[in-house]
């Protein structure tokens, strides 16, 4: 048995072999995917930081965690590029999956069994570069503070936290909605960023008295118990960061790969539309 691994109580039961069995798959043709935007995503985000707050150490010597890895994407990358590389998921299934993959990119990863969302740190180095891709989303508030407060006792005097997390919190009106729900975002899309914005969240309201109307449940009350229960804005995310103790060196959205063009390219002006939220953290 591996000796990092626990008893974890994970905050969300496992996605199970088949579900990982995919993603696996997902990362081979990583050059055909959306994937490939992501993972080079993390490389560009460590590279503009990583010249100045590094000097002093040498690649292999630069110590990265892949937190909630899954099947290990950004552990086993990372590695490829020479750094001393762990990965840590609840999920003893994903982890499984990651050790074969990080074989066969011949890579040495150490993967570690633990849930994230109740992480109280680990007999780990000081960690120079943690990596949160696609993890944020499936946390809720209190479970990623609690996470971002150990992950600052975690890092190194000069490390880093990158992030990226996905989908935002007004996703679901512009791409999982019927068109004439989105009617009135059509309509005013023209308007300033910053009255679109305010248009954009009392339509949602509104479109939340609807539902508690008809359902008794408002949209965010809905996705809860989702995997991407607590998709994120720019400004909460970045509320997240400070109150938990960190300093924001870069936070930006994006449309970082298609997805349904037509509505992309029409909104593509109003960053609240953007499917995509990332950034690089530090201690303050």
């Amino acid at each position: 048995m591996d000796k990092h691994m626990k008893n974890s109580n994970p905050s969300s039961p496992s996605y199970g072999n088949k579900y990982q069995a995919s993603q696996a798959e997902k990362y081979k043709n990583r050059d055909k995917n959306h994937w490939k935007h992501r993972i080079d995503l993390a490389f560009s985000l460590v590279k503009k930081f990583e010249e100045h707050r590094f000097q002093e150490k040498e690649r292999k010597d630069i110590v990265v965690a892949d937190i909630g890895c899954s099947i290990g994407t950004f552990a086993i990358e990372f590695a490829k590029s020479g750094y001393h590389s762990y990965g840590i998921d609840f999920d003893l299934s994903a982890l499984e999956i990651a050790r074969q993959l990080s074989k066969e990119e011949h890579t040495a990863v150490e993967f570690i069994h633990d849930d994230v969302a109740n992480w109280h740190g680990l007999s780990l180095p000081k960690i120079d570069i943690a990596i949160c891709f696609d993890i944020f989303e499936h946390l809720h508030d209190d479970q990623l503070g609690a996470l971002l407060v150990t992950l600052k006792n975690q890092l190194s005097e000069k490390g880093m936290l990158i992030f990226h997390t996905f989908p935002t919190e007004y996703d679901y009106l512009f791409y999982s909605t019927p068109w004439y729900i989105r009617l009135p975002l059509y309509l005013t899309k023209r308007l300033s960023e910053g009255k679109f914005n305010c248009f954009v969240k009392i339509y949602g309201l509104c479109c939340d008295i609807l539902r508690l109307v008809k359902n008794g449940r408002t949209h965010k009350e809905s996705i809860q118990n989702n995997k991407h229960c607590n998709p994120l804005s720019l400004k909460r995310l970045e509320d997240i960061f400070v109150r938990s103790g960190y300093q924001i060196q870069t936070i930006q959205t994006a449309q970082l790969y298609p997805f349904k063009g037509k509505i992309q390219k029409t909104f593509l002006h109003q960053p609240i539309s953007h499917r995509n939220l990332f950034g690089v953290a530090t201690i303050r």
